[in-house]
């Protein structure tokens, strides 16, 4: 029977015993102040760009150029110049000095093998006033008075003058050549417009298709400068009083297809 274990022998047999009395330590865990203390670590010097931030887009200040468009440049008839019209080149702007001194002539220079060719011209003037005004057997005036603004008769060919001193008066106006006879025309020759110092505009005939009425061209009052231009139209079906509503002179009243009624 075992008694004191105080005073029991000891024991042989068991030499792991021997070392039961060595005691482990154990290592402590490390305080947060002694994890602060470790050095950080050595900042990198590598070049390595990947992480960083995508550079700041600054918008430029340069404005876009914007395409450039192409002015109109009016064609100018210069003092004893010649200008000849065409479909391809239509318009010519007279000087203020041509559209306002002495009067501007419309001629139809024409052979009798054309036929009995008359001119005359449907006018608008700034009050409103609307008419034709035309040569058929004497001289006629637009408007009837003292000081007409369009004189139409013939010399040795039919003409039409514009009376410059009055042309503010003027909005616009077409001049038409028709058959007195209501035949055919076979035309030829050339519409001439003769400007305060012999400056000539000239629109050949023969290009025309056959008819009875055409609208040669169109004069247009544009800040106290008369602006031509070749409209060269036959008119198919109709008269003088369809070429001129065709061409927006249409607050005429008419007594019949080539005679206002005013």
């Amino acid at each position: 029977m075992i008694a004191d274990p105080a005073t029991a022998p000891q024991r042989t047999d068991l030499p792991f015993l021997r070392h039961r009395s060595a005691r482990r330590v154990a290592r402590p865990a490390p305080t947060p102040a002694a994890a602060s203390a470790r050095p950080a670590p050595a900042a990198s010097s590598s070049l390595d760009l990947s992480d960083a931030p995508p550079p700041i887009q600054i918008p430029s200040t340069t404005p876009t150029p914007r395409p450039t468009t192409s002015v109109h440049a009016d064609h100018r008839l210069r003092a004893g110049g010649q200008q000849l019209l065409s479909l391809s080149r239509p318009t010519v702007t007279l000087t203020r000095v041509q559209s306002g001194v002495g009067q501007l002539e419309i001629e139809a220079v024409c052979s009798a093998a054309v036929g009995d060719l008359r001119l005359g011209a449907a006018y608008q003037l700034r009050d409103g006033t609307t008419s034709t005004v035309q040569y058929v057997g004497g001289n006629r005036f637009a408007p009837s008075s003292r000081r007409p603004i369009i004189f139409a008769g013939r010399d040795e060919y039919e003409h039409l003058r514009l009376d410059l001193r009055q042309v503010r008066e003027l909005e616009r106006l077409a001049v038409y050549a028709f058959s007195e006879s209501r035949t055919e025309l076979t035309w030829g020759g050339t519409l001439v417009v003769t400007t305060f110092g012999r400056a000539r505009v000239e629109l050949p005939l023969e290009t025309l298709h056959a008819g009875r009425v055409a609208v040669l061209l169109s004069i247009y009052n544009v800040n106290g400068e008369l602006v031509i231009r070749a409209e060269m139209e036959t008119i198919l079906d109709g008269d003088v009083r369809e070429a001129a509503r065709a061409y927006g002179y249409d607050r005429i009243t008419w007594r019949d297809d080539r005679t206002p009624a005013g």
